[in-house]
């Protein structure tokens, strides 16, 4: 494993992505603490400050920083955990290889979110070697858990108050080298219905939850059909919602007696837990009492409710100085579809400043043969230390 680098290097974020993804951090089998152990080590190695906050038994965020002058805070968020890598007979490249094959880095955790990671960390070393006077503190903070709902890592953070309000935010997930400020808020239930069990022949005895749970389905989908109509958004688009998971018992000659269901629901502001919960509840409890059956509704994460960056915010200002220093274009404003820390630390400290940007393609993270494109870990390398530089750097 490197532990010395040449950060001068740009074809350092390759080694250490390929390093990165080497080490497996599957969750949730909670397989973080050996990518863990080996980020602080090699913080410590090269001087950096480092923290271990223990957060779950060995499970711990890993927090590095360049102390500045008192000033916000640029924080560079980054988490452990990857999905698993499934029946890795799936797989036509080793998942946990790190191989490069035709401009493609490929491997579980590349573009979500190892090769932004990589970026961070390597940032860091270049300020740390640069020897800059910052107006703030420069901050790596690489979380556990964020590919589950309850999100431990970023929890642990905001609730330490490590970060106010003021701090900046920036996660290296994948966005295209694109700079996304704005992320739809995500929500999961469950759903479930309890009838009464009778023979298939006499239907009429019974109280039938999956005919129940079939007739909620279709009023889900059609309420959330007009929400699209309702709340648009220009960088977020429309609300979504997916009915996940379904299961109910239990033999084929007998009238269920219970079935339950998860629910994806994605929204963007103005709507909130409030909003989702009101939508599924009122159609559960119209159907419920159509066929004699009961109902109930649980949240099964943490309410994840929309973010938006302040579009004033120094960060942005600063992110656009420095990706149009380094690429010759003009940044582009967008929005991030799924949920990240950036969101949950904002949601918790009630700050404004989070915005999403790195390397790989979204569509590509969480899938067989999960891959990052070498070109786009050279570009928020040198993006990301730009912007460190344009937002923190003091000015002789």
């Amino acid at each position: 494993m490197i532990k010395n680098i040449d950060a001068t290097q740009d074809s350092a974020v390759v080694a250490l992505t390929q390093t990165l993804v080497q080490i497996p951090s599957e969750n949730p089998t909670r397989d973080e603490v050996a990518l863990g152990q080996y980020i602080a080590e090699l913080l410590q190695a090269n001087d950096i400050e480092t923290e271990v906050q223990p957060v779950d038994g060995q499970r711990a965020n890993v927090i590095g920083r360049l102390r500045g002058a008192g000033g916000p805070p640029l924080v560079l968020l980054a988490h452990l955990d990857t999905v698993p890598i499934g029946d890795s007979a799936n797989w036509h490249y080793d998942p946990f290889g790190g191989e490069v094959v035709a401009g493609n880095l490929y491997g579980r955790g590349s573009c979500d979110m190892k090769g932004g990671m990589a970026a961070a960390i390597l940032t860091m070393l270049r300020l740390k070697q640069a020897k800059l006077k910052l107006s703030g503190d420069l901050v790596l903070a690489c979380t556990i858990d964020e590919e589950t709902a309850p999100m431990l890592g970023s929890h642990a953070l905001g609730h330490a108050k490590m970060f106010g309000p003021e701090a900046y935010l920036l996660t290296m997930e994948p966005t295209s080298c694109k700079l996304n400020v704005a992320h739809k808020g995500a929500f999961w239930y469950e759903a479930t219905f309890t009838g009464k069990a009778a023979h298939a022949a006499n239907p009429e005895f019974g109280a039938d939850a999956n005919r129940a749970l079939a007739e909620a389905i279709t009023g889900w989908y059609a309420a959330n059909e007009a929400w699209q109509n309702q709340y648009p958004h220009a960088l977020l688009g429309s609300p979504t919602l997916v009915v996940s998971v379904v299961a109910g018992v239990f033999k084929t000659n007998v009238v269920s007696e219970f079935c339950r269901a998860e629910i994806d629901m994605r929204v963007p502001p103005p709507l909130n837990e409030t909003h989702t919960y009101a939508l599924l509840a009122e159609v559960g409890t119209r159907v419920a009492q159509r066929f004699g059956v009961e109902f109930s509704l649980k949240p099964l994460s943490e309410p994840r409710p929309p973010v938006e960056c302040d579009l004033q915010s120094p960060l942005i200002a600063a992110f656009d100085k420095a990706y149009q220093q380094v690429t010759g274009q003009l940044a582009e404003h967008l929005g991030f579809l799924a949920y990240t820390d950036a969101a949950m630390l904002a949601v918790i400290t009630g700050n404004q400043n989070a915005v999403v940007f790195g390397p790989g393609e979204l569509s590509d993270a969480h899938t067989v043969d999960e891959k990052v494109e070498v070109a786009q870990l050279y570009t928020t390398l040198r993006v990301l230390e730009a912007t460190a530089r344009e937002l923190l750097a003091i000015k002789a």
